[in-house]
């Protein structure tokens, strides 16, 4: 067994998921996001490494339980290393899920300035079920620029290898 952290976006589930629990199984599409800031996600971010394969029409990397698609262009090399966040994808393409059990979900918050993020005022807060809704209204106090959003949440998954 490996645990994965798996960021699942605020959007993603409001728009096509399903809440679910610590406990529970489930079954998603995930990618690497090679562009998450390391300042930001340094304890979240992951490494997958492995034979590049053609499953669902396209080039995916299987490693540690986990498929994830290969994204970039050329011809596909025999192995990928890739380092970044993964994250739930519902929009993406077609690639094999990846089934497991949920271990922990943290509901993620992130501090905005106007419409920018804002680095190092990122929040988590362990919760035992995912909710379907999150807060998108930020509370600012009053005068204050800086507001607080709840972006989606980080599942910590455990899947078989």
């Amino acid at each position: 067994m490996t645990v994965w952290n798996v960021m699942y976006e605020d959007w993603q589930l409001e728009c096509c998921g399903d809440p679910f629990a610590v406990g529970d199984e489930v079954t998603w599409r995930l990618m690497v996001d090679t562009t998450a800031p390391e300042r930001e996600w340094r304890a979240e971010l992951t490494e997958i490494e492995g034979p590049v394969e053609s499953a669902g029409g396209g080039p995916v990397v299987c490693s540690g339980g986990v498929t994830v698609p290969w994204t970039g262009s050329g011809a596909w090399p025999p192995r990928l290393h890739l380092r970044g966040l993964l994250r739930v994808e519902h929009h993406g393409g077609e690639w094999p899920r990846t089934t497991g059990v949920v271990r922990g979900i943290q509901v993620v918050g992130q501090g905005f300035l106007e419409e920018n993020l804002v680095p190092g005022k990122r929040t988590l807060r362990p919760v035992d079920r995912c909710p379907k809704r999150f807060e998108h209204v930020g509370r600012a106090a009053a005068g204050a620029k800086l507001r607080r959003e709840e972006t989606g949440v980080l599942v910590a998954l455990e899947v078989e290898v």
